[in-house]
């Protein structure tokens, strides 16, 4: 998989999370959580494109948060 390849999967799971947020069924809590991970994966998905981060290391995490929210 290339990394431009990473790079689209990555913001296919952070839109994911970002629809995930507006679910109607979550508590403010759980609303407050979600949009905290919304703006860690975020910026990270912008160190990863300017080559700070890793992509394998972000896609791991995130798709560990995407597991955590099944």
């Amino acid at each position: 998989m290339t990394h431009e390849q990473k790079l689209e999967l990555i913001k296919s799971y952070i839109d994911d999370i970002r629809t995930y947020e507006h679910d109607e069924h979550l508590s403010t809590n759980e609303r407050q959580h979600i949009k905290r991970a919304l703006d860690v994966y975020t910026n990270l998905y912008s160190d990863v494109e300017k080559g700070k981060v890793d992509a394998d290391l972000l896609h791991e995490n995130i798709t560990s948060f995407l597991y955590m929210l099944q």
